[in-house]
């Protein structure tokens, strides 16, 4: 097997250990789809580096910006907290995250 497919199978291991964690999962599957050369599995592939520890780095930054007992974080940011963490640049290849979705309307709509 290759870097790269060791890369994801080591994130899809991490994921597969705890198969009902939503957040886990995203945030694994985002990684995933990082993965696309062999300097990003490269990095993936340190021994040091864990979808567990990601999520702990994750949550530390998240922290650091809630108000009260709630924090509101775009998407964005936090997969940018997630490729900070693994050394990952972001990956033009990769799915965008979610469209922000908005209403188009004419004044005409209304007369």
């Amino acid at each position: 097997m290759g870097k790269i497919e060791d890369a994801i199978k080591k994130i899809n291991l991490q994921i597969q250990m705890s198969p009902n964690d939503k957040y886990r999962a995203l945030i694994g599957e985002y990684i995933i789809d990082q993965i696309t050369t062999e300097a990003a599995a490269e990095q993936i592939l340190q021994a040091e580096k864990t979808l567990n520890r990601a999520l702990v780095e994750i949550t530390k930054k998240a922290e650091k910006q809630k108000m009260g007992n709630c924090a509101v974080i775009e998407d964005s940011v936090v997969y940018g907290w997630a490729r900070e963490y693994f050394g990952l640049t972001a990956n033009p290849q990769a799915p965008a995250e979610e469209p922000k979705k908005g209403v188009c309307v004419s004044l005409e709509d209304f007369l």
